[in-house]
């Protein structure tokens, strides 16, 4: 590996840190509880396991599973423009088991043909069967509910439903699992969850170039931002001060993750034309701490992290969640701090119409006479932007 040029990627592990971001999506939207997606994992794993699969095959399954809920912030209730959007998505990440196609285009198909495209029986990729199955089981009941009521319930509805919403076999292969106790407390259980996968999957770690990774970020990007204009601007700013090629391309995956943690925050606030109350300027306030929850449990992250949550700081200590002083901030915070500042400003949202680049660094130049931010850097920016 040329460590100027690639790094180590495991699709898991980063679709696991960012897998309870995505459930905070899906939630707002079906009601689903925390740990949603590492349960429908879980239990397409199993299923996995018991029609043969082997490794390979077993790593891409999980990582469908972890990433069904994808595309649900852009599309929201369109099932057929989720499915479609999911499936483009999925083309950016380095899938390798060529067996199993289109799985989550086919993710809200069922068994009789009912479905948003009208594949029935196998016609159904089997991997998209799997997530079909545990997607609409969770949904419905939350596995995690100890209740025996709730287990009684699942079997009732599975047996009404076998051979309509799903075969026999996945039926059969769920009663079969029920029957033991250590598979409903594992479900209840984000940690049994994670020990299952775990040890499932091999470790699969792979080189990616990282252009290849900004790709897959950019992605993530576009939730929190209207346009990919932060990864632009963090471009030229990497060029004006000549980051070598690492830096460079660390610090473009740093500005399309750097708002990453709004995820975890309900788009009426974020999108609230009126002003914020006390509470949900909070909760705002509150996003790269989530950024770092994120990032910090993704292997080879660790300087793409640090650049990320500091996006909010300022070098008079006043910024937010970490109230970090000047002394704390590289120039390589500080100037993504800057880049999303001056991207905002120059983006048009749901509550203003873009500043033009005259009043953009008319209110930068004040926050720099304030102490708020560096004000060589506002120089310099005013010859990147010009």
């Amino acid at each position: 590996m040329d460590k100027k040029k690639q790094m180590n990627f495991n699709l898991n592990n980063f679709l696991l840190s960012f897998s309870n971001a995505l459930d905070e999506i899906e939630s707002r939207y079906s009601k689903t509880s925390k740990n949603h997606s590492k349960r429908v994992a879980y239990l397409c794993l199993k299923l996995a396991l018991e029609f043969n699969y082997k490794q390979e095959a077993l790593f891409d399954l999980c990582a469908y599973s972890l990433m069904h809920n994808i595309a649900l912030l852009k599309t929201k209730e369109d099932k057929k423009e989720f499915c479609l959007l999911a499936n483009n998505y999925v083309t950016l990440f380095p899938f390798s088991f060529e067996e199993q196609k289109d799985v989550l285009l086919y993710q809200e198909e069922f068994f009789d043909g009912s479905g948003v495209f009208g594949l029935k029986d196998y016609e159904i990729p089997l991997f998209s069967q799997f997530i079909s199955f545990s997607n609409l089981l969770d949904t419905k009941f939350d596995l995690s509910n100890p209740a025996i009521e709730n287990r009684e319930k699942i079997l009732n509805f599975l047996e009404k439903k076998k051979n309509i919403l799903f075969s026999e076999d996945l039926v059969e292969c769920f009663e079969e699992f029920s029957k033991n106790q250590s598979f409903w407390l594992d479900l209840q259980n984000e940690n049994e969850l994670l020990t299952f996968i775990f040890s499932t999957l091999h470790d699969k770690t792979i080189v990616l170039e990282f252009e290849e990774i900004l790709k897959i970020t950019s992605i993530f990007t576009l939730f929190t931002n209207e346009n990919l204009n932060i990864i632009t601007n963090a471009s030229k700013v990497a060029d004006f001060y000549n980051f070598e090629h690492k830096d460079k391309q660390t610090f473009m995956i740093a500005a399309s993750l750097c708002n990453i943690g709004k995820l975890y925050i309900d788009e009426k606030i974020l999108n609230k034309k009126s002003s914020l109350d006390k509470l949900e300027y909070e909760l705002i306030k509150a996003y790269p701490y989530y950024t770092k929850k994120i990032l910090s449990n993704i292997i080879g992250f660790s300087d793409i992290c640090s650049y990320a949550y500091k996006v909010q700081e300022q070098i008079d200590s006043k910024g937010y969640p970490f109230s970090l002083e000047a002394r704390d901030l590289s120039l390589k915070d500080r100037a993504l701090a800057l880049i999303n500042i001056y991207t905002s400003l120059t983006s048009k949202n749901s509550y203003r119409e873009a500043f033009s680049k005259e009043q953009t660094f008319e209110l930068i130049s004040s926050m720099a006479e304030e102490g708020r931010v560096d004000k060589s850097l506002v120089i310099d920016f005013k010859e990147i932007f010009k």
